[in-house]
C-alpha cells in the first residue's frame, strides 16, 4: 500500500514539504554535572544535553517559508481533509492540545514539517520518538524525515533523497484506536522511499538502518504526515521529540486561548437568568469582562467565575450583542518577559 514518499519542492531549501511558525516557549531545561567526591582538587562540571519544550500554536503552521520552531503545512495530494489544533482528545501527553491530521479517502495526503534540524545526522541523534491518538485500528500518524541516504558505494549507492518512515502499524505494539501512544523510533522499524535496502516491505530497526546508511543526513522536512493510500482517518500528534548530546527538542502543539462558549441561552423578563462563560488553553484562573455592547439590564458578568446572572427588567426585551473578554494569569519564568493570554467573543443573549 502506497503511504508517504512523495518528493516534493522544499520551501526555502532544495525540495518542497512541511512548514508552520509562531512562538518559542522555554518550559524547562535539564542540566546534568559529574561530581568526584573525596577529592580537595575542584573538578569542572561537565554539562549534558538540555531539553527544552517548544510551544507550537496555530499561527506556527504555516504555508510559507516558516521560521525557527515553525512547521509548514503541506497537501501532497487530494486536498480533502486537513490540518489544525484542537484541545484533547482525551488527555494529551503534554498541555491540553495536540496536532490534529484528517483525510477523507485514500486521495488524500498531508504533511507538517519543521526545518529546524536539517544537517543533523541520523547516527548523531539520540532521542526520536513522539505521541499519537487515532480512531483507526489499522494506521495512526507516521513519523517522517527527509533524507540523503549518504552512501557513495554499496546499498543504493548515489540515491541523494529518500523520505524516511516510522509507520506505528509496521510496530510490535500495534495501533490501539483511541488512546494515546507513546513511540520510541530508535527501538523500532523505519522504511525509506527509494530505498532498495530498506523499503516498505521489508522495514529495518533503527540500528540496522543507520549500520546500512552510516552517513544518513536530514535535509529537509521533519514531523508528521497522514494520508496517501489510507482510507478515512483522524489522528493527533503531540510531543514531537528530536535530539543530540547537545540539545533534545520537544514540540507541544497548543491551541490558541479562546473562548470555547459558542452561545448562549435566551432569557424571559422578570424570570431569574443564569449562563456560564468558558475559556480554554490558558492559565487559570481568568478575568472576564465586557469590553463592548451592553447585557440586557438586570444580568451582570462575574469577574471571577464568569457567570452571568440576574433578572432581566419587563421592559427590555429583545437581543442584546455584546463582546466579552478574558485574560489568564500572568506567568513569569526567569530570565523570560512575563506572559498573558487575551482572547475575546461577541455573543448575544435574546429577552423574550
Amino acid at each position: 500500500m502506497l503511504r508517504s514518499g512523495v518528493q516534493l519542492l522544499l520551501l526555502g531549501c532544495a525540495k518542497q514539504e512541511g512548514e508552520g511558525g509562531n512562538v518559542r516557549r522555554i518550559i524547562s531545561v535539564g542540566v546534568g554535572a559529574a561530581l568526584i567526591l573525596g577529592l580537595s582538587v575542584a573538578i569542572p562540571s561537565v554539562a549534558s544535553a538540555s531539553t527544552t519544550t517548544v510551544t507550537v500554536s496555530s499561527a506556527d503552521l504555516v504555508t510559507g517559508s516558516p521560521a525557527p520552531g515553525q512547521f509548514v503545512v503541506i497537501n501532497q495530494s487530494g486536498g480533502l481533509g486537513g490540518v489544525g489544533l484542537v484541545f484533547g482528545p482525551a488527555t494529551p501527553p503534554l498541555g491540553l492540545g495536540s496536532l490534529q491530521m484528517n483525510v477523507t479517502g485514500a486521495a488524500d495526503h498531508w504533511s507538517v514539517y519543521n526545518y529546524d534540524h536539517t544537517g543533523t545526522k541520523l547516527a548523531d541523534i539520540t532521542a526520536l520518538g513522539y505521541w499519537t491518538y487515532t480512531d483507526n485500528t489499522t494506521t495512526a500518524p507516521i513519523l517522517q524525515m527527509e533524507i540523503d541516504p549518504g552512501n557513495t558505494t554499496g546499498t543504493d549507492a548515489g540515491v541523494t533523497y529518500s523520505t524516511l518512515n516510522f509507520e506505528p502499524y509496521l510496530q510490535t505494539a500495534g495501533v490501539t484506536p483511541d488512546t494515546w501512544q507513546q513511540w520510541n523510533v530508535l527501538s523500532g522499524e523505519v522504511w525509506g522511499t527509494h530505498l532498495t535496502g530498506a523499503p516498505d516491505s521489508a522495514p529495518l530497526s533503527w540500528a540496522s538502518f543507520l549500520a546500512t546508511y552510516p552517513n544518513a543526513t536530514i535535509t529537509g522536512g521533519f514531523g508528521a504526515d497522514v494520508g496517501s493510500g489510507w482510507s478515512a482517518m483522524t489522528g493527533e500528534t503531540d510531543a514531537l521529540t528530536i535530539g543530540t548530546t547537545a540539545q533534545t527538542t520537544v514540540y507541544n502543539f497548543e491551541p490558541p486561548f479562546q473562548v470555547t462558549t459558542t452561545s448562549l441561552p435566551g432569557g424571559t423578563v422578570k424570570t431569574a437568568y443564569t449562563a456560564s462563560l468558558t475559556a480554554n488553553g490558558g492559565n487559570p484562573p481568568y478575568k472576564w469582562s465586557i469590553v463592548s455592547g451592553n447585557l440586557p439590564t438586570g444580568l451582570h458578568l462575574h469577574r471571577s467565575t464568569g457567570v452571568i446572572s440576574g433578572k432581566p427588567y419587563e421592559s427590555d426585551s429583545g437581543v442584546y450583542t455584546f463582546t466579552v473578554k478574558v485574560v489568564d494569569k500572568k506567568v513569569r519564568v526567569r530570565h523570560q518577559p512575563a506572559t498573558q493570554n487575551t482572547a475575546t467573543k461577541v455573543l448575544s443573549i435574546a429577552i423574550s
